[in-house]
């Protein structure tokens, strides 16, 4: 395991994180019930091969992953890690509110300190909440009293208002940001890493195989993969695309099995900046490309969206078949492919968790970190494979 800093006392962190949010479950899926032996097996397996650096949230996994991560964490193995969890901005009324959620946080995990607290999921929408009880003095103080070691917060907006709210606070300790090679101008992007980093906050990376995507291409990506033969593995190159920047400190990975863990941990074994050739530089170019026209719907999976709808439709399940239809619709020769196969699993799919059954409230648009206009989607979808 390679290490890098962390925190202006430069602790040393694993530069593999592990990213609680996707678990080992009953259905393969986040919104599925947590096997917990098999994430016990899957985390200590990890902490034990050199990850040292364990992220979760209060949401996680229907609001069970806090209290699953602290019962993992016994018999010794709290000691090994660095703990960061978050705070939910979109609950948060006042002070009061925050206080009793980091209670519950630190009783759920085990713990009197929280080693990296973030505020989560800083948005436009929440920005009133944030300001309101000045939540990162709030935060500021744990650190003072000792309950917490750093504070941040995790992002997913444009980067103009990033700049606004890294300026907000002079004392962020490090922020979170989803990042990867194709998403380099989405969000804050490759400008938003380097701004923080310039104001010296450490850096941690989410969705570094965007939501699956990355590690398993399809379409035109997956065609450029199978062209290559052996010569390049896909989430090989994701994470060490990502090492290859000194600027990052933690990559979290959320790995939901055993053969995941031991992957990831053998790739950051390689995980060391300029470690990329220029061959492969020049092959992940290329794959942003076909990316782009193969994956026309940029959803990373979080289910954000799923948990806000009140009509209960799946909208990445839809979003994945509307995506795969379009990514098998030709091949290099530009002969058609059968696309039967995703209008069959589209029609397969429960009434009302199907396109179709969208009310058009835009709840889901509200909380949405790709910021994508779901709605509109929805009805191409189901248009398209209906």
């Amino acid at each position: 395991m390679q290490y890098r800093t962390f925190g202006k006392d430069k602790r040393k962190v694993s530069i593999l994180g592990f990213g609680c949010m996707r678990l080992p479950t009953d259905n393969g899926t986040i919104t599925g019930v947590v096997d917990e032996k098999e994430a016990e097996r899957v985390v200590r397996y990890g902490i034990d091969n050199g990850i040292n650096y364990v992220d979760t949230a209060k949401v996680y996994h229907n609001g069970q992953c806090e209290a699953i991560l602290g019962r993992i964490l016994q018999n010794g193995y709290r000691e090994k890690v660095s703990i960061a969890t978050k705070l939910p901005t979109w609950e948060i009324e006042s002070v009061k509110d925050a206080n009793r959620i980091f209670d519950e946080q630190r009783r759920d995990l085990k713990t009197d300190k929280i080693d990296a607290y973030l505020i989560h999921n800083i948005q436009r929408p929440f920005w009133n909440n944030y300001l309101k009880s000045k939540l990162a003095d709030w935060a500021w103080k744990k650190k003072e009293k000792g309950e917490v070691d750093y504070v941040g917060f995790s992002y997913h907006d444009d980067f103009p208002f990033f700049k606004e709210v890294v300026e907000s606070f002079d004392r962020w300790d490090f922020c979170q940001l989803q990042y990867n090679y194709i998403c380099e101008e989405v969000q804050a992007g490759t400008a938003g890493l380097e701004f923080a980093t310039q104001k010296g906050l450490s850096m941690v990376v989410m969705e570094p195989l965007f939501g699956g995507a990355l590690a398993k291409p399809s379409g035109k990506m997956g065609q450029l993969f199978d062209s290559a033969g052996q010569k390049f593995n896909p989430v090989d190159l994701a994470l060490r695309w990502l090492w290859n920047r000194p600027d990052v400190a933690v990559v979290l990975s959320g790995m939901s099995s055993f053969d995941q863990v031991k992957q990831n941990i053998e790739i950051a074994e390689k995980g060391i900046a300029g470690n990329l050739t220029t061959e492969e530089l020049e092959f992940i170019g290329t794959l942003k490309g076909a990316y782009d026209e193969s994956q026309p719907i940029k959803c990373t999976k979080c289910y954000y969206c799923k948990k806000d709808c009140p009509a209960g439709v799946d909208i990445p399940y839809n979003f994945e078949c509307y995506n795969n239809f379009v990514a098998s619709q030709t091949l290099d020769d530009g002969s058609s492919k059968d696309t039967s196969l995703f209008k069959y699993l589209y029609a397969g799919i429960k009434p009302k968790q199907r396109a179709d059954s969208c009310t058009d409230c835009g709840n889901c648009e509200t909380v949405c970190p790709q910021k994508l206009p779901i709605r509109e989607l929805l009805a191409k979808t189901h248009k398209t494979l209906g």
